[in-house]
């Protein structure tokens, strides 16, 4: 090992994200808290998606996920349908309200990007992507490994 510990430098940058989401939440007046942004983006990007999708493409545990689910349907951002198959299953969608602040969640996730590159090359953004992805690619092996135990 180096001595250098990268978790640190992980948990600051997150902790400056959620600021920064924040802020920007605030000074736009949207109607979401940064904790439903994960959630949310997974709605925009796969209509329809289950409870359980979110929580498998996100790493969140199934109950945050059912709080935050309830959340933005209860804020008229979202809606559950019924699956026609398996009357357990809900799929969830964007309702015409979540879909009037969806550009501006893109911007801002822009412009948090635009601050995180500053100064980098397009070649250096991708390295730096590709070690942080294999970083979560080995936090996720471990996990699983203790599940298969």
């Amino acid at each position: 090992m180096t001595g250098k510990y990268i978790n640190k430098i992980i948990s600051i940058l997150y902790r400056h994200n959620q600021c920064f989401f924040a802020k920007k939440l605030k000074e736009n007046s949207l109607p979401i808290d940064v904790a439903h942004i994960p959630a949310l983006m997974q709605v925009y990007r796969y209509p329809g998606i289950t409870q359980d999708g979110i929580s498998t493409n996100v790493g969140m545990d199934k109950g945050t996920v059912a709080r935050t689910v309830k959340q933005l349907e209860d804020a008229g951002l979202i809606i559950r349908k019924t699956d026609e198959n398996d009357r357990r299953v809900n799929h969830i969608f964007a309702t015409s309200k979540g879909l009037e602040i969806k550009g501006r969640i893109f911007e801002i996730i822009e412009e948090l990007h635009g601050v995180l590159y500053r100064g980098f090359d397009a070649g250096e953004i991708e390295q730096a992507f590709s070690y942080i992805e294999r970083m979560k690619d080995n936090m996720d092996s471990f996990f699983k490994g203790e599940k298969d135990r």
